[in-house]
């Protein structure tokens, strides 16, 4: 598997679902998508080598769950006077996406 391509999937999904949600605060929503990145790079590379070598328990599946949401605080949105349910269904997203193309490099790497 190839951190790499996935990284770079990951980047052009969440990209497509900040055009997907967002027309006014798209700027804002790219910042805070870039940092969520920044700052879970070092976790989903620990994940996906997990993946990799297939050796992921349910516990450090919901643990790296759990360190992404904390990284999707999304603070530059919140500055932009989006509301809270909002900015939480959009940090739920793009978690979701985060483990939805991880899981699909791993499928494809068997």
């Amino acid at each position: 598997m190839d951190f790499d391509a996935f990284y770079i999937e990951l980047e052009e999904q969440l990209q497509a679902l900040i055009k997907k949600r967002f027309n006014i605060h798209r700027k804002a929503a790219q910042a805070d998508v870039a940092e969520y990145l920044r700052l879970s790079k070092g976790r989903l590379q620990d994940y996906f080598r997990l993946l990799e070598v297939k050796k992921i328990t349910p516990e450090e599946h919901d643990f790296l769950v759990q360190a992404l949401k904390q990284n999707a605080l999304l603070f530059t949105m919140k500055e932009s006077g989006r509301n809270v349910m909002a900015l939480k269904r959009f940090a739920e997203a793009m978690v979701t996406v985060t483990i939805e193309v991880a899981l699909t490099f791993a499928i494809k790497a068997i």
